[in-house]
């Protein structure tokens, strides 16, 4: 997996333990929904200072966005995970 890969995964890792959908993290973070997406999907080459931001939104270490581990969870969780989660809760 590439760096952006990785970092794209693990901030959708992130987001779905802290049960956020991206428009509750688009909130949170003041970015705006697309550009979550496009850093869910790897595609989004971000500034170390992105990386620190994303990763202090998750009271985490920047270097837990590189985990492999968590990029093959987050691979598994469906396309949507809002609502996988609401599916979920019934």
């Amino acid at each position: 997996m590439t760096s952006m890969e990785l970092v794209g995964l693990n901030t959708k890792w992130y987001r779905y333990k802290n049960n956020l959908t991206q428009e509750d993290y688009a909130n949170k973070t003041k970015f705006k929904m697309a550009y979550i997406s496009v850093i869910e999907t790897g595609n989004a080459n971000l500034t170390c200072k992105n990386i620190d931001f994303i990763a202090k939104s998750f009271n985490i270490k920047p270097e837990l966005l590189f985990h492999e581990d968590t990029a093959k969870l987050a691979k598994k969780l469906p396309i949507r995970v809002d609502m996988y989660r609401k599916n979920q809760s019934k």
